[in-house]
């Protein structure tokens, strides 16, 4: 009889383990991209001109020793995913080189490894980029390879005038936390920081969304679905304000491991206004996010930067 009980008591929870597993999906594909092209009312292809990402993400298991020891923990994902960036001064019609224009040409491809925690009423992501900043980026040649097929003027500046090959290695980190959160309305904040030879900064944000949605550490406003529950639903429409305070960018200055004196100083913008707009989307599988950027530039002389971002993931 007792074994009878054993056997009894351990298929109950084998199979509780596994309808509580069901109720989550367990991987994710998310592809997106960035372009100034999407704002249709201003000129194109300056600053941040475009970005191109692919994430894959795979859901963990709560028994992981690491989190065992915090009671607040919910649970975790782990992530992949693979970026190229471009930055470009204004340039001349014909795709000449503005002279009057300071900012250099700069690619950005690199991988990133991070880890997404979900606790109570927050969430921490902390990660790792590796990649190369330079003409070996390719983010040139892919910005070129798309204006001969739209018809546009290649840019010549990627030749004459894009920042040298360089290694890059970034730490990165975001905290998400609710401040206040109702049936139709909430308010939370983020706080992210890179630390590496690419990027030095910290950048708090307060954000605002109206409509129906879920807490962030479950939430596509934060890449965060995969934690939530199958049938879950959001729609809403959401903004957000903030600072980057900016110590180093290696876009804009180039190696830091290198005295190339670029720019002096005081050109040099070290508090970077941050704003969007956007609405997401997301129903079982499928999550749709659509975002308005507005950010001040990285030089002292830069003018407004726009620009438009759409990302669309499926989970299974």
């Amino acid at each position: 009889m007792k074994k009878l009980f054993l056997y009894i008591s351990t298929f109950l929870f084998a199979a509780s383990l596994m309808a509580q597993e069901a109720e989550h999906f367990n991987y994710e594909i998310e592809l997106g991209h960035d372009n100034d092209f999407f704002v249709i009312y201003t000129g194109t292809d300056r600053y941040y001109t475009y970005g191109i990402n692919a994430a894959f993400r795979w859901k963990g298991q709560k028994e992981h020793f690491y989190f065992k020891r915090n009671e607040n923990y919910v649970s975790h994902y782990s992530e992949i995913n693979a970026n190229i960036e471009a930055y470009t001064p204004d340039y001349l019609a014909g795709g000449a080189v503005d002279p009057n224009e300071e900012r250099p040409y700069a690619g950005w491809s690199y991988f990133n490894f991070s880890q997404a925690i979900a606790f109570e009423n927050s969430f921490l992501r902390i990660g790792t980029d590796i990649g190369i900043l330079g003409p070996d980026s390719k983010a040139g040649d892919i910005q070129n390879w798309f204006h001969g097929i739209s018809g546009d003027d290649e840019l010549q500046g990627w030749e004459e005038d894009q920042l040298p090959n360089q290694f890059g290695f970034n730490l990165r980190a975001k905290y998400g936390f609710e401040m206040s959160q109702g049936k139709l309305f909430d308010l939370y904040g983020t706080v992210d920081a890179s630390l590496g030879n690419i990027y030095i900064h910290a950048r708090p944000m307060l954000h605002a969304r109206f409509g129906k949605f879920e807490s962030i550490q479950y939430s596509v406003a934060q890449d965060n679905q995969l934690l939530g529950k199958k049938e879950q639903t959001e729609y809403y429409i959401e903004a957000g304000l903030g600072a980057k305070v900016s110590a180093y960018n290696a876009t804009v200055q180039g190696n830091i491991f290198d005295n190339n004196d670029l720019f002096s100083q005081d050109e040099i913008n070290n508090f970077i206004f941050n704003g969007y707009f956007g609405l997401a989307f997301s129903h079982k599988k499928t999550s749709i996010k659509i975002r308005y950027h507005l950010t001040t530039g990285e030089l002292m002389s830069s003018e407004l930067n726009r620009y438009g971002a759409i990302s669309i993931a499926q989970r299974f």
